[in-house]
């Protein structure tokens, strides 16, 4: 069992989470079926959904994270890491550093953030 944070696009909550052993408790964490990770810190992880992208309406939701390098489409979901095994850990972060650190966005300002970090070729 790991404690994690979890982000939750759809009703704009971040709170913590006891989650098991192996990868199906991420998916199911997650609501999706192919996941990716992306490290926000030296210890710390987040998981998001790798398809994400491709099931994109206009009632999608995203979120941001310091550290992060763009708006994530669904759910996210902080783990640790261990250096050395690579094994997933508890995170070190707390739900309030988290929520410091997360913007929730629509569909229609992520659009925006993306026209407005185009750049002319």
């Amino acid at each position: 069992m790991k404690k994690c944070i979890l982000i939750d696009v759809k009703n704009e909550t971040i709170e913590e989470v006891i989650i098991g052993e192996g990868i199906q408790p991420i998916y199911d964490a997650l609501g999706c079926e192919l996941f990716e990770c992306v490290y926000i810190d030296d210890i710390n992880s987040i998981y998001v959904d790798e398809e994400g992208l491709l099931t994109l309406t206009m009632d999608s939701k995203f979120f941001s994270i310091e550290g992060g390098y763009q708006p994530y489409a669904g759910n996210g979901l902080i783990m640790g890491t261990d250096g050395n095994t690579g094994e997933s850990i508890d995170t070190t972060l707390s739900v309030e550093e988290v929520r410091s650190k997360v913007k929730f966005h629509t569909y229609w300002e992520v659009r925006q953030i993306m026209i407005n970090q185009s750049i002319d070729v």
